[in-house]
């Protein structure tokens, strides 16, 4: 069975603009041999400040209510090792000395890592990125 991917966006608080929503990836294997069944990966932190968390067989937040939306971003293969998406994520490089960088840069960089390594194809990783803009844009503290 496949691996599933998908970004999570959050509501910011306590004013939720689009620059501070927080986006997050989120793994579900199906991998009946592995004893990780899914994983939550994110930065966290402020500007300058930020760290690599991942939060293993964590429950899809979709019952939260800062969350703003769950995009379906791809399936990976299932001859993709655990613990090869979880090196490539985690080495995704956090960049502290720009004051701009957050979350959702983070996210659209590892995205684009997996498609580097061919496990996420290019198509898939557009789709979900603009999907990822949409949610963020919708920001109900801000008007555009």
């Amino acid at each position: 069975m496949p691996t599933h991917l998908s970004i999570l966006v959050s509501v910011a608080s306590p004013l939720d603009y689009a620059r501070y929503r927080h986006a997050s990836l989120y793994f579900q294997f199906d991998h009946e041999t592995e004893a990780i069944k899914s994983s939550l990966m994110e930065v966290v932190g402020s500007p300058g400040f930020f760290s690599f968390s991942e939060r293993v067989n964590s429950e899809l937040p979709s019952s939260s209510t800062n969350l703003a939306r769950v995009i379906q971003v791809s399936s990976i293969p299932d001859t993709v090792p655990v613990s090869s998406l979880q090196r490539i994520v985690a080495d995704t490089p956090i960049l502290n000395d720009d004051t701009d960088w957050n979350s959702q840069n983070w996210v659209g960089d590892t995205l684009e890592r997996l498609v580097a390594v061919g496990y996420l194809d290019a198509e898939a990783q557009g789709r979900g990125l603009d999907e990822m803009v949409d949610a963020i844009m919708e920001a109900t503290d801000e008007k555009f």
